[in-house]
């Protein structure tokens, strides 16, 4: 009998545990709640104060991305060589991280930063809207805009990784009479890439940094319409540094998560 009680004791003590923490769980979250939502009125009125509007839009909770450290893809590389010149291309390096591939359409030149660029193209396709978008499908670039006059203009996109664009690793073609000219961009792949550690601006601590950027340079403009967390190519370091896009309605402006810096796009 000594014994049943003891265990319904026990059972009531840890039901009562439970509940406290569930309780705690619980003041913790609207805490978090309370806190996130004084941060965002606190934000919109700094903003107002500073006769400058901040769309209800705008996710001041969103997640920062990492920096990442990129490691080479010769692999990719050739996958895309053979995409753009065609049958029997042959590769070489050139030394300085320059490393070449050529074929009887032409040549490509890809550096170990990520770039890469055409010399002497002459490359027929049968469709140049099929072509480049099953290029563009076919190594991650994304908002593709296409420039023909029949079969001659110019194709432009960008490229997209982990879902977000890379500001710097862009792609044009060039086409006349049907055939691929010329070619530039540049291309990363997240293969082998290390995260960088350090701390990173949030999307909150960035708007006011671009509030005291925009009154020390005189920056005229009355909203901000949107903010995003996208990356930017560091090609001398081969690294995709994060930046926040503020979008205002006026021009674009870039806030480097890492270092504050602050540049119009």
């Amino acid at each position: 009998m000594e014994t049943y009680r003891l265990k319904n004791i026990a059972i009531l003590i840890l039901l009562l545990l439970n509940a406290f923490l569930l309780m705690l769980l619980g003041y913790q979250y609207m805490q978090s709640r309370q806190s996130d939502e004084d941060m965002l009125e606190q934000m919109h009125v700094l903003f107002s104060g500073n006769q400058l509007s901040l769309s209800d839009s705008v996710d001041l909770l969103q997640p920062v991305l990492s920096p990442l450290t990129l490691s080479r893809s010769t692999e990719m590389e050739a996958n895309m060589a053979d995409a753009l010149l065609g049958e029997d291309v042959e590769s070489a390096s050139q030394g300085g991280g320059i490393y070449s591939y050529s074929s009887p359409a032409g040549s490509l030149q890809f550096r170990s930063g990520g770039s890469f660029d055409s010399s002497q193209l002459f490359l027929p396709v049968s469709d140049v809207s099929d072509f480049a978008l099953s290029f563009c499908e076919a190594f991650d670039y994304q908002d593709v805009d296409i420039q023909l006059s029949g079969s001659s203009g110019t194709v432009t996109a960008i490229q997209y990784v982990a879902g977000v664009p890379v500001l710097g690793c862009g792609l044009t073609m060039v086409f006349y009479n049907g055939i691929l000219t010329e070619v530039s961009g540049a291309h990363v792949t997240l293969d082998n890439a290390s995260l960088t550690s350090g701390e990173q601006l949030t999307c909150a601590s960035a708007l006011v940094r671009f509030l005291d950027y925009r009154s020390t340079a005189g920056i005229i403009c009355s909203e901000v319409s949107s903010v995003s967390c996208i990356y930017y190519l560091q090609e001398t370091s081969s690294t995709l540094v994060p930046v926040w896009q503020v979008e205002t309605d006026t021009y674009t402006y870039l806030v480097d998560a890492s270092s504050g810096e602050i540049s119009r796009l």
